[in-house]
């Protein structure tokens, strides 16, 4: 999809807000406000105070208000056209997505909404071809997400191998192969741009037995297998190149990569020292 410009927004091809455009966006209410908070708490019995709960966000609400002003007849009816087919009920969601600086850490992000209601009273402004139009949009899921996929690659050490030469009693010069000082763990360092945490996929290939690090947070998690592995953190799954699930070789004591907002640094360790293994990190920023 086309990136958006500053103070923009587009729904199912209809992009509004652009200079001398027919369609002007008056209002967005809902990206910045919380979603209804869903509580879990329980009354207790024969004391004050409530059993804390866990608490959900529900779905998210966004109320756009355009203006539409035509200059000629023709331009104005296919201004609001554009509109009734654009927010027209759907049985699916669609993206809306919008640009306003300061939203989204200033980025292109997106909601999955469905129009729920809409409103445009015939007035006396009407009939100067400008009218006020109100839509109504709802997202069963409350995070914004950022239109942009986020990646970095982490990659393990690789130790070189060196010749050194030997000589025994039969003065026959033998030579073999040593290794190396051990190299540092190159680091990879990222923001994670959202205010809620991201769920990483990673592909790992050429490891051993790989151990990913984020020296932030001090999680690790492993796997013991040798190849290339697909980590979901969302699905908690971790899937070989040939579709089979070795989910339970992650090693105890590990914990699923989560990103949480702000700065991170990401090491990788292989058991083979002598091939440099390569973590494939994506990832959406989210923010509620």
């Amino acid at each position: 999809m086309a990136e958006l410009s500053d103070w923009t927004c587009e729904y199912r091809g209809l992009v509004m807000g652009l200079p001398d455009s027919a369609i002007s966006i008056v209002s967005v209410d809902g990206l910045l406000s919380l979603p209804e908070v869903r509580s879990s708490d329980i009354t207790l019995v024969q004391r004050d105070g409530l059993w804390p709960g866990r608490d959900y966000l529900n779905g998210r609400t966004v109320t756009l208000t355009l203006e539409v002003y035509g200059r000629t007849r023709a331009e104005f009816t296919a201004a609001l056209n554009a509109l009734q087919v654009a927010f027209a009920p759907s049985r699916t969601e669609s993206a809306f997505r919008f640009r306003f600086p300061g939203v989204a850490a200033d980025q292109t992000a997106y909601v999955m909404a469905r129009p729920r209601r809409r409103s445009a009273p015939l007035d006396l402004n009407f009939a100067y071809m400008t009218c006020n139009l109100v839509v109504e949009l709802f997202a069963t899921s409350p995070f914004m997400v950022g239109d942009e996929v986020r990646r970095a690659t982490v990659r393990s050490f690789k130790r070189d191998k060196v010749p050194a030469g030997l000589v025994v009693p039969a003065v026959v010069p033998w030579h073999i192969e040593g290794q190396g000082p051990q190299p540092a763990d190159p680091i990879t360092r990222f923001t994670q741009r959202g205010s809620v945490d991201a769920l990483p996929v990673i592909e790992i290939r050429d490891a051993a037995h790989p151990t990913l690090i984020n020296d932030v947070t001090g999680s690790r998690f492993a796997v013991d297998y040798d190849g290339t592995v697909f980590v979901d953190s969302a699905a908690e799954t971790v899937m070989t190149d040939q579709g089979d699930d070795v989910t339970g070789l992650v090693t105890v004591g590990s914990q699923w990569p989560v990103f949480t907002p702000g700065d991170h640094r990401l090491r990788l360790q292989s058991r083979n020292e002598y091939t440099s293994a390569t973590a494939f990190v994506t990832w959406t920023d989210r923010w509620v």
